[in-house]
């Protein structure tokens, strides 16, 4: 399963090389947001070779390919009409480039999530056209603009569901490994700006849910949740450290990997 956490998603590349580097490979992929890209790449090709594709993909972009609009003239739209700072030609086309029409090009199943925007319902993609599936989940309320699917009017799932617990046992999981990115336990620092509350106030619901899911599962469901590394302070529209991002986090989850087969094999 993998989480939201916008450019912050180059981690979840480092967590997918260790664990396809260890030797496990997942039968279903379940998505959220930037996790629905990283998610739907890994399920096109679950290899070592699919995870090395992935992290050239991350550390090749540039803010650019993504945020078109220059970084001088984007607070300006904040107060303009419309329903977005940018526009989302950018990240379609990286989506092209990278993704397959449907999912069922896909070697293993994939599901996605996105929000509906006029009842906050969950919209669950797993079968169909793949990109805009996938842009609608990835589309940053306020940043990209709303995905219409369907004649619904869709945007991040991450509103609604930031790491999808409780959707992957729904499709059959029973061993999950959890890429997410932020740590739930670690105090927030102070904020300085109202952006930066109103940003802590959505994390605070959000990640209640992911602590209420974790917890409610059965104990039959083996959970493991890769460790979280400390990250650089980063804009939201920055590629630039995504190489340091990946590295760190595959040597984390690396270490916690080899840490947990040694406590099996002890106990063996």
């Amino acid at each position: 399963m993998l989480g939201g956490a916008r450019n912050l998603g180059a981690m979840q590349v480092g967590m997918l090389q260790a664990l396809l580097g260890a030797g496990v490979v997942p039968d279903l992929v379940v998505g959220c947001s930037v996790g629905a890209i990283n998610g739907a790449a890994i399920a096109r090709n679950p290899t070592v070779a699919g995870a090395a594709a992935l992290e050239e993909l991350w550390t090749s972009m540039s803010r650019r390919d993504v945020w078109p609009v220059g970084r001088h003239r984007a607070p300006v739209r904040l107060f303009r009409r419309g329903s977005s700072v940018h526009g989302n030609a950018g990240l379609r086309a990286v989506l092209d480039r990278h993704l397959p029409p449907t999912f069922e090009e896909l070697a293993v199943p994939f599901a996605c999530v996105a929000a509906e925007l006029s009842t906050g319902e969950a919209r669950w993609f797993a079968s169909g056209p793949l990109r805009d599936a996938v842009l609608a989940s990835a589309a940053l309320p306020g940043l990209l603009p709303p995905v219409e699917v369907d004649g619904r009017v869709l945007i991040d799932g991450a509103a609604v569901d930031v790491v999808p617990v409780a959707q992957a046992v729904a499709l059959g999981a029973e061993r999950l490994f959890v890429l997410q990115i932020k740590d739930l336990d670690a105090p927030a620092p102070p904020p300085t700006r109202p952006v930066e509350v109103l940003v802590r106030a959505f994390a605070i619901s959000r990640n209640a849910r992911l602590v209420h899911e974790l917890g409610a599962l059965s104990p039959s469901v083996e959970v493991h949740v890769l460790p979280v590394v400390e990250w650089p302070r980063l804009r939201y529209d920055g590629f630039s450290r995504s190489a340091e991002l990946i590295a760190s986090a595959r040597d984390a989850a690396a270490g916690h990997l080899a840490a947990a087969a040694a406590g099996r094999a002890g106990r063996a």
